[in-house]
This record gives C-alpha cells, sequence and structure tokens, in this order.
C-alpha cells in the first residue's frame, strides 16, 4: 500500500451493498432489549414509514414487556454502574449499525491500535507531524520502545459509487464532544431515555445524504477524552489530507479529494479541537476547503486567533455560526426564543467568540443543542452552499462575456 493511503476499510465490517452489521442489535436483542420506531399518529393511521417524518421516534425498549425505557423507569430495567455502562456502549454500537445502515455508511479504520497503520506511518513522515510535544510520536510504548496496543481509531465515512459523474465532492463533516460517547452520538443517556434521533447525527446525516453529499464521522473519544486532541489531529489528517483512496467493491472513501467543499458540525470540545488543529501550520490544505462551519455549544475561543487572522476570519464570518443551549438561570427571554433566533452577545460573550453569529438552540439541555436546531443548522449551510453556486454562477457569466467581447474585436 501507499505510504499515503493510511486510513483503510475496516474488513471486520460487510460492505457488500445490500449488507449491513447487525451484530450488535443482535446482542441486544438478546438481553431483551430493542430498538423500535414509535409512530406518530399520522404515520400510524396512513400505515407507512417515512424517514423524514420528524414526529417518529426510534425509541429503546425492554421486549419481555414491551415497556419504553425513559427517564422515570430506566433505573428499574438498567441499574446504575457497570450494567448501565455496558448497556449504553451496546446502544452506541447498534445505534451506529442503524446509521451506516440509513445513510450508506461504512467503518474506515484510521489506526489499527496495534503499533502499525497510521501512527506508525507517520513516524516516517516527519514533515507532517506536530510539533506538539504530545503529538502521534509520543504515544505510549514499553520500556523496550515498542508502541502500546492501543484502542484502534475508526470514522465512518459515506460511501460513493464509483462512476457517479453526479456524486457531490462536498462532505460533511461531524464530530462529537469529550467524554465516554463515540462517533456519531451525542448523549449516552439520552440514546437510552429519549430516542436515538435526538441523541445522535442520524437526522443530520440523512439531511446531508439528500444533497448529495459525503458524510465523515470521526470519534475524537476513541482513546479515552484525555487524548481526544491527539485523536482528532490523526483522524482528520488521515482522511482528509492523506490522500485516501482506499477502494472496496463499489466503496470509494472521497473525503480527500481537493476539489470539494468541506461542512463541519463541531459539537462541544471538538470545537475547541477544530480550531486548535487549523492552528497547526501542518494542517495543509484543509483550511482553504472548509466552506462552513457550525459550532453547537463549543469550547473554543478568539483570543487563541489573534496571531492567525486567516482563521479568526473565517470563524467570525458569515460562514460560521454558533448554536447555543441556554441556561434557566443565566439567560433571560431565553424561553421565548426559538430555534434559530439571534440572541444578544454580552461583552465576556464577544471577547470569548467575537463577532460570529450567535442563535438560540431552543433547549436548555446541551446534549440536545443538535436535535433543536437541526433547522437551522441546514439552514446555514445551505446559505453558504446557495452562495457559492451564485458566485459560481456570476465567475462563468463574466468569463463568457470577456470571451463574446474578444470574439466582437
Amino acid at each position: 500500500d501507499s505510504l499515503h493511503n493510511d486510513a483503510t476499510i475496516d474488513n471486520s465490517v460487510e460492505v457488500k451493498s445490500t449488507l449491513f452489521e447487525t451484530r450488535a442489535r443482535r446482542t441486544l436483542s438478546s438481553i431483551g432489549f430493542e430498538f423500535q420506531l414509535d409512530k406518530c399518529n399520522a404515520c400510524t393511521e396512513s400505515n407507512t414509514v417515512d424517514d423524514s417524518c420528524e414526529q417518529c421516534i426510534t425509541r429503546l425498549y425492554y421486549t419481555p414487556s414491551n415497556t419504553a425505557i425513559t427517564n422515570e423507569n430506566r433505573s428499574k430495567f438498567i441499574a446504575d454502574g457497570k450494567m448501565y455502562d455496558a448497556i449504553a456502549d451496546l446502544c452506541q454500537s447498534a445505534a451506529q449499525e442503524i446509521m451506516a445502515e440509513a445513510c450508506d455508511l461504512v467503518w474506515v479504520t484510521v489506526c489499527d491500535g496495534k503499533g502499525g497503520g497510521l501512527s506508525a506511518r507517520l513516524d516516517s513522515q516527519s514533515s507532517n507531524l506536530s510539533s506538539d510535544p504530545k503529538s502521534v510520536r509520543e504515544w505510549p510504548r514499553d520500556d523496550e520502545g515498542n508502541i502500546i496496543v492501543l484502542e484502534p481509531i475508526r470514522a465512518l465515512v459515506g460511501r460513493c459509487k464509483s462512476g457517479n459523474e453526479n456524486q457531490s465532492k462536498d462532505t460533511f463533516l461531524v464530530s462529537t464532544g469529550k467524554g465516554k460517547v463515540s462517533a456519531g452520538i451525542f448523549s449516552r443517556q439520552h440514546l437510552l431515555t429519549t430516542g436515538l434521533e435526538p441523541s445522535t447525527a442520524l437526522p443530520l446525516l440523512r439531511e446531508a445524504r439528500n444533497r448529495g453529499m459525503n458524510c465523515v464521522v470521526i470519534d475524537p473519544n476513541a482513546r479515552g477524552d484525555r487524548v481526544g486532541m491527539d485523536t482528532f489531529q490523526v483522524s482528520v489528517r488521515s482522511l482528509f489530507q492523506q490522500e485516501c483512496s482506499a477502494e472496496v467493491d463499489d466503496a470509494i472513501i472521497p473525503a480527500s479529494s481537493s476539489d470539494g467543499h468541506i461542512y463541519v458540525l463541531a459539537h462541544s470540545a471538538a470545537g475547541g479541537q477544530l480550531v486548535r488543529y487549523l492552528l497547526d501550520k501542518n494542517q495543509g490544505t484543509l483550511l482553504p476547503r472548509i466552506r462552513s462551519i457550525t459550532f453547537t455549544d463549543s469550547t473554543h475561543s478568539v483570543q487563541w486567533l489573534k496571531k492567525h487572522p486567516n482563521i479568526s476570519s473565517l470563524i467570525q464570518s458569515s460562514r460560521a455560526l454558533y448554536v447555543r443551549s441556554a441556561n434557566p438561570m443565566r439567560d433571560d427571554g431565553w424561553e421565548n426564543a426559538q430555534p434559530g433566533d439571534e440572541c444578544d452577545k454580552d461583552h465576556f460573550w464577544s471577547h470569548r467568540f467575537g463577532k460570529i453569529k450567535t442563535v438560540w438552540a431552543g433547549t436548555t439541555d446541551h446534549s440536545l443543542t443538535n436535535w433543536a436546531a437541526r433547522a437551522p443548522i441546514w439552514e446555514h449551510f445551505d446559505k453558504n452552499a446557495n452562495d457559492d453556486k451564485k458566485a459560481a454562477a456570476s465567475d462563468d457569466e463574466a468569463e463568457t462575456s470577456t470571451r463574446t467581447d474578444k470574439v466582437a474585436k
């Protein structure tokens, strides 16, 4: 394999166009739990299943008694402690299977965690490494200098049918916050008690796929949130800057294509990780490709960017949007605001986040920010995409006019 082809299809995952992994769902079912679709009254009466219906929610059920798990009864069926962690992790894997199936995604192994793959190859590519002392080169080794076996770093990536010339080259990148959540999951608790759609990136990914975009969902917590920044770096660099071109059957991973825009959703700590990554002088061609960013309850600060006006201008321009959840104890009048309504910014807010357009998410729950604000999030992305199209059309018209004038002369 080429040294630049660092991301590879995980061989343990079936990638045939009609088959998707169901192992987690089968295991979950074997212990009495199952995700079931709660259809709304309209869909029930019409006896239809509409993926675009936002009133239908996929809920976790305890199947022996056909009981939906809620915040009130959760401890009765899922005890705190080890059982909670085990069921929550299994539900995350099941939710990822459902997202992969619904949005035609496959797992890509960025680093196998066994001392090979990306982390080892980067040792021989010193020019591509960060100067950060906590970079990949410093990840744990034993007394003999051998890399300690770590959890693999993987990402969910959309597939593109080979030969499909109409496939968009734009990519929708999703990165979740720190903690025990994995790729595409915003809240373990809400996954168990509220529903799959409110607690995961599934609704956002469906919107992206409906627009013909490729999707990339990374997992900064793959090796624990203490090394989340390192994992974020490795994932983004491999998928977007290493000319990744892995193929299996009709699956193509086009994220590293240099001529497509990137639309980023950075939730919570991922916002800080993204901005810190852009500060890295070795981030290369990623910055020019970013067309639009939505930060949801992000942890970044424009104060980091005083010596980097190009990045600072990007995250305070019309390309960037900050979506914030409300604090009932601090935010006056939040209950009268609708998702997407612009909110007032005090001196502290402006000092930290600058001139970025800031809107209400429509919830006080940090973990539900992306669900509550899914409409304004995509309105923001669509506006930037449409502005691109208008600019391109204007350039084409100007070029045609110039050619016509030359011919006339």
